[in-house]
């Protein structure tokens, strides 16, 4: 039985915004959905050199870049905290929908004390979340794992091309 909030951990790299992205992808139009993903942004030699947030309806604003001038840094990436809300907070306010989708909860994202209290209060709504969540040990992160409402799923390279299916089935079920 799926938990009202579903929460995805799993190393870097192993695919958790794709599987989000693809989930996504497979509800739209059957649910009603909120929320945003993140999507890595490239220079034209193809160094990452940011983030930037995307609504599921394709707003876009700038996370994080590197020698963004910011007092919250994630390693060589300055976090863009005023953008990051202006786009990221009205999602996850949203009680109009059947599911809030939020990639990622992690510590870019934490370094706004608005979008931690934003997120608790998702979790703490009727509407059920589906969310990525990082693998550090900030208490925050360990917080959301310690939840009651929280199903854990830990995405690997081994079950990462069953869980799009398996997830969008069980998620189908909360019209």
């Amino acid at each position: 039985m799926l938990g009202p909030n579903l929460l995805i951990m799993g190393k870097p790299g192993v695919g958790k915004t794709t599987l989000l992205e693809r989930v996504v992808e497979q509800l739209h139009g059957s649910l009603r959905l909120a929320g945003f993903t993140t999507t890595e942004v490239r220079d034209s030699a193809g160094q990452r050199v940011g983030f930037d947030i995307v609504t599921v309806e394709g707003k876009r604003e700038e996370l994080a870049r590197v020698g963004f001038r910011s007092r919250a840094r994630v390693g060589r990436y300055g976090v863009n905290l005023e953008a990051f809300e202006r786009l990221a907070l009205p999602e996850l306010a949203r009680r109009d929908v059947d599911l809030i989708v939020v990639d990622e909860i992690g510590k870019m994202e934490c370094s706004s004390g608005r979008f931690r209290r934003a997120v608790e209060d998702v979790l703490d709504s009727p509407v059920s979340a589906l969310a990525t969540l990082g693998m550090g040990r900030l208490p925050f992160f360990q917080a959301m794992r310690d939840r009651p409402d929280i199903e854990l799923v830990t995405l690997t390279e081994r079950n990462r091309g069953a869980l799009v299916a398996e997830l969008s089935a069980r998620l189908q079920r909360l019209k």
